[in-house]
């Protein structure tokens, strides 16, 4: 499975590339990658670079690193060992790990169940430890044991509060029902079953010449956009949250098992019928819209153009990641990308609509990195001219929101440039003079500068 393989017409094809090739270019982003599954074909590529020290591009077997695109995976793993009967996923995980306990005692009261939906009241993690990982197999069940100083944040099963804590038991689960390492189950009943080759949680396996690197926002060399991130996200505790590493080829592989099992690589998906269908039947209503509306087990779910979908995003330090499936369209996207700053919505949307035949095969400009780019290199005049001219021109080609500017702020204050981020500030409010969030956002900058 390389480069693109599809069998619709040539100009469809030119125009998903030309679309995908806009984006990679007109958005300050390092690299992308790509996997589409659709009714009569698939389509891997990357574009960009996997590195901006080295400037080596991305392609369709670059690996990247998923973040929370994991935590669908996980489920699986999880119904089927439920499948088989070694574990009820209405039972107390405590069941499964004994030694899980919590400072409030109240850990008999959290499922298996709630803990795939985020309704088991668990606490999120502040510290993934990204700057002092951990690679041994002890990594994860040490993980589980401290959780003993932690207590519920609220009763369990009432309402959803995303938990990256509640993930990381369950790939505890995983091993100690399996008898094997968490990566090693993911790896013999998930992944190469699906046919997902080059892909896998754990890092020490990622070969060197395929590893995008991770890139945050930043002005190296006076340049607006990507800066390799001097930290990689990597901790073997927090595999099971976030550590899957795939490229856009095992992407199409890993969608083929849900969307068309008979085409997968064993000829049969990952899970029972009825075993998938519960997994992605909705558990809690969100209200954000599109495929985020509501929660299931390890998958958001909703609709978008009238088709019923399941999704994932991701985010760490220097990855982003979006999976969707419309499951009865036989349509699915996964987007990877080496950078933490740009967002990918728009993109998702852009090819959703492109293979749907409801598309323009266009996407929208951010207008805030956009002209960013243009004040960090030659003034905020020089930015607002060239917003002017956009207003005459017809700014329908570019997505404007005055919370974009923030945004962009804040990455660039953590990465050590607050004087630029000032500058973004002022740009954006000279733009929306009427944002209360951007000058409360722009005093508080000054004041972080001149204490």
């Amino acid at each position: 499975m390389g480069g693109i393989i599809m069998s619709r017409h040539d100009r469809a094809m030119e125009r998903l590339d030309a679309l995908l090739a806009g984006f990679a270019a007109q958005e300050p982003l390092p690299g992308l990658a790509v996997g589409i599954v659709a009714p009569d074909g698939v389509f891997a590529r990357g574009y960009g670079i996997r590195d901006a020290g080295t400037g080596e591009p991305v392609d369709e077997h670059t690996l990247f690193h998923l973040a929370s695109v994991s935590k669908p995976l996980v489920a699986t793993a999880v119904m089927q060992l439920a499948e088989q009967g070694r574990l009820n996923l209405d039972a107390p995980a405590s069941d499964c790990v004994p030694y899980f306990k919590l400072a409030d005692g109240r850990e008999r009261e959290v499922t298996i169940r709630d803990l795939l939906s985020h309704t088991s009241g668990m606490p999120d993690e502040e510290d993934f430890q990204w700057d002092s990982p951990e690679d041994d197999e002890g990594s994860l069940e040490r993980y589980v044991r401290a959780l003993a100083a932690r207590s519920l944040d609220r009763n369990p099963g009432e309402e959803h509060a995303y938990s990256n804590i509640g993930f990381e038991l369950l790939g505890d689960v995983i091993a100690k029902v399996s008898g094997m390492s968490f990566e090693a189950y993911m790896r013999e009943h998930v992944l190469r079953p699906a046919g997902m080759e080059e892909s896998t949680f754990l890092l020490a396996e990622v070969p060197a010449s395929q590893l995008a690197a991770p890139h945050i926002l930043g002005v190296p060399e006076g340049r607006y956009g990507p800066q390799k991130s001097l930290v990689f996200p990597y901790h073997r505790a927090h595999g099971p949250s976030s550590t899957l590493y795939m490229n856009a080829v095992d992407s199409c592989r890993l969608m083929l098992a849900y969307l068309k099992p008979e085409q997968a690589a064993e000829g049969k998906g990952l899970l029972e019928e009825g075993s998938q269908g519960e997994m992605w039947g909705t558990r809690v209503g969100l209200g954000y819209g599109d495929w985020l509306d509501g929660i299931a087990l390890g998958w958001f779910t909703g609709a978008y153009q009238g088709r019923r979908a399941v999704s994932h995003t991701g985010q760490d330090t220097g990855f982003r990641s979006y999976l969707v499936l419309l499951p009865e369209a036989g349509l699915g996207v996964t987007l990877m990308m080496n950078g933490d700053y740009v967002g990918l919505k728009v993109l998702m949307k852009g090819i959703l609509d492109l293979l749907l035949g409801e598309g323009t095969g266009e996407v929208q400009r951010n207008l805030a990195h956009y002209l960013t780019g243009i004040a960090l290199s030659g003034g905020i005049d020089a930015a607002w001219d060239e917003y002017r001219q956009i207003l005459h021109d017809g700014v329908e080609r570019y997505a404007v929101s005055a919370d974009d500017f923030s945004y962009i702020a804040y990455p660039l204050e953590e990465n050590g440039y607050a004087g630029e981020a000032l500058q973004v500030l002022e740009l954006g409010l000279r733009l929306f003079p009427e944002s209360e969030h951007l000058r409360e956002r722009l005093r508080d900058s000054v004041q972080k500068m001149n204490p």
